[in-house]
């Protein structure tokens, strides 16, 4: 192998028409960045004339023409260092029409200064959990090109499934300010474990819209639908989706009496209370399934002594008499659910303890009224982690991009790190 072959091998260039020259590497900071800048001349012989089509049959109908000199074109990092490939272009003259051409580049396409290899970077790049600042400055590239790579990535993430899943799961999520509705409608497939489509609103007319481009045969083969408590959802599937079974997720029951139990703790925590500290610290033990408390004696400051998590936990709830039969109730629910007891759960809900708090009997009377969707919940074996998986994935961008401005992109950037889409 030449040098120059090797060369081009290290830096990742595959157009073997350009030639580096090994005496002319230097290392600059460029505006605070350290650089290593690499010279290279792009030169051949043309086929053909591009303007008139004339071809190079003896090489003499079109010949060489001086240089198109320093054009820098942005290549990937070597050594961890921004790189600069300043590339001296072959200009031709063609005697036929009289014109000159510049010759071209795998490298780079025309009238660009970002290599392929980096514009393909930044695709890779993209389907990471980060944000495009840090994209762009990982890449040395600006955070409107960024941009501009995710306005063309959008522009053809509109989904088109021609069938429908079997099963699916209907959620919403807060999206940006320029979402059609003030949220995101998300439909999960939950045979394939990964998200189908997303819709800029949940409003009903706008999903009935939505889920009538699907014929009426295609819908009747939908056989279970998992929501939340969202009374449009529920109302939207009956109408739609006449032999399919609704069931509520798993994780929004138990969501509402973890909120219960948990809103009981905090209307206790006030300072005149002498528990104060014990319910701040100990929070994330009551809201723990019990079954999974230690029994293990560790240390403890608050009660300064050796004492286990099992407890811990008994002696906060004795100290009121509200918040041990929320605990219990919600212990209750969370335990039928993993055992998938609906008879017990049911008598929960049924013969709810008068004791619970507020916040609690506001949950069990949304169990009570949706009973038998939630029913149809213990009939369905379905991984929860797919949904929350997803939600913590749409948390997590919106947290390290400090938000998004453009649905579009929002969307882009979900499709490419779940893997639905790949540039």
């Amino acid at each position: 192998m030449s040098i120059n072959n090797y060369i081009l091998n290290l830096l990742n260039i595959k157009d073997e028409n350009i030639y580096i020259l090994t005496n002319n590497f230097q290392n600059k900071v460029i505006k605070g960045k350290n650089y290593k800048i690499i010279e290279g001349i792009l030169t051949y012989n043309p086929d053909f004339c591009p303007k008139c089509g004339c071809i190079n049959e003896s090489h003499n109908d079109i010949i060489k023409w001086g240089f198109k000199r320093n054009c820098k074109v942005k290549i990937p990092k070597i050594s961890n260092c921004y790189s600069l490939l300043i590339l001296h272009k072959q200009r031709f003259y063609c005697k036929h029409c009289n014109n000159t051409f510049i010759a071209e580049t795998i490298l780079i396409d025309r009238n660009k200064n970002i290599s392929n290899n980096t514009e393909l970077q930044i695709n890779l790049e993209l389907m990471k959990k980060q944000s495009e600042k840090d994209i762009s400055e990982r890449l040395d590239v600006s955070v409107s090109k960024i941009d501009r790579k995710l306005n063309e990535i959008s522009s053809h993430t509109v989904l088109r499934h021609p069938i429908l899943p079997e099963s699916m799961n209907w959620d919403e999520f807060k999206a940006t300010k320029d979402t059609k509705g003030k949220m995101a409608f998300i439909i999960t497939d939950n045979d394939k474990g990964n998200i189908f489509d997303i819709n800029d609103s949940r409003k009903s007319k706008d999903l009935e819209k939505y889920f009538k481009r699907y014929s009426k045969q295609e819908r009747d083969k939908v056989k279970h639908i998992s929501t939340d408590f969202y009374s449009g959802y529920i109302y939207l599937a009956k109408k739609l989706f006449k032999n399919a079974d609704i069931s509520i997720d798993r994780f929004h029951i138990v969501i509402q009496a973890y909120n219960a139990l948990n809103s009981t703790r905090v209307k206790l925590c006030y300072k005149t209370n002498p528990y104060y500290n014990k319910l701040k610290d100990y929070w994330k033990l009551i809201v723990k399934n019990e079954n999974e408390l230690s029994e293990e004696k560790k240390y403890s400051k608050h009660f300064k002594k050796e004492i286990s998590q099992k407890e811990i936990v008994q002696f906060l709830i004795n100290t009121d008499s509200t918040l041990k039969a929320t605990y219990e109730c919600y212990q209750g629910i969370i335990n039928s659910l993993k055992d998938k007891d609906f008879n017990k759960f049911k008598s929960i809900v049924k013969h709810q303890n008068k004791n619970v708090s507020p916040k609690m009997k506001q949950a069990l009377k949304l169990y009570d009224e949706n009973i038998k969707y939630i029913e149809n919940s213990f009939k369905y074996d379905i991984n929860n982690g797919i949904i929350e998986g997803t939600n913590n994935l749409i948390k997590c961008l919106k947290r390290i991009a400090f938000g998004y401005r453009k649905y579009d992109h929002f969307i882009a950037r979900i499709f490419l790190i779940k893997g639905i889409i790949k540039e």
